[in-house]
């Protein structure tokens, strides 16, 4: 018997399959050079449309605070507005009223409210009913030939009176004993209460 070759036989790549292969390694390729692309497109898209709603959302918060503040300045300026109608309201009120005792005619009120609303001090101009008036014990500049005490007395009646007509309204700043009332008789200094007691200004 012949003996069998010892040559095994290499099987060759088909031409044929290999530019299959390459075909497919290329469409491959290919999708995925374009995939990566797309999703390069859709990123810059994206980056742009979130820049643009960061940008959006900068200037829809500067408005809304713009908004906010002038609201709020808004506000503001009606409440000093109300405050200053309802103060006009009751000084026209109380001069026109002719707050009197049987010494004294108010003539004229002024308040004086802080920024913040508060009622700071109230201003009482009086006259001289006639027995009080010249040739009696006024003697002029806001000096009296009377006891101090007897002077104290008359001119607190006038300040409680006031004090009473103002009221509590929730409309008006709080008047209550401490606050400062400076009292003047024909525009001269006569006396202040400050602290629920008053003095007259010659003891001050």
């Amino acid at each position: 018997m012949g003996e069998l070759s010892g040559h095994t036989q290499t099987m060759e790549p088909q031409p044929q399959s290999i530019r299959k292969l390459a075909v497919v390694a290329t469409v491959i390729s290919g999708v995925a050079v374009l995939g990566c692309i797309a999703l390069a497109v859709w990123n810059y898209n994206l980056n742009t449309k979130v820049n643009s709603l960061t940008i959006a959302n900068v200037s829809l918060k500067q408005t809304t605070q713009a908004l906010t503040k002038q609201q709020n300045d808004t506000e503001a300026l009606l409440r000093k507005v109300r405050l200053a109608t309802n103060l006009s309201s009751i000084t026209h009120l109380l001069e026109q009223t002719s707050v009197v005792t049987d010494d004294f005619v108010l003539e004229k009120v002024t308040f004086d409210v802080a920024e913040d609303g508060k009622l700071r001090s109230v201003l009482l101009n009086v006259n001289n009913q006639p027995n009080l008036g010249f040739g009696g014990a006024y003697q002029g500049y806001g000096k009296y030939n009377m006891s101090s005490a007897a002077l104290t007395k008359k001119a607190e009646e006038v300040i409680n009176i006031v004090m009473k007509e103002y009221g509590t309204s929730d409309k008006l700043p709080v008047w209550d004993k401490n606050t400062k009332v400076k009292m003047t008789v024909q525009n001269y200094p006569l006396g202040q209460r400050e602290g629920g007691t008053f003095k007259l200004t010659r003891q001050q």
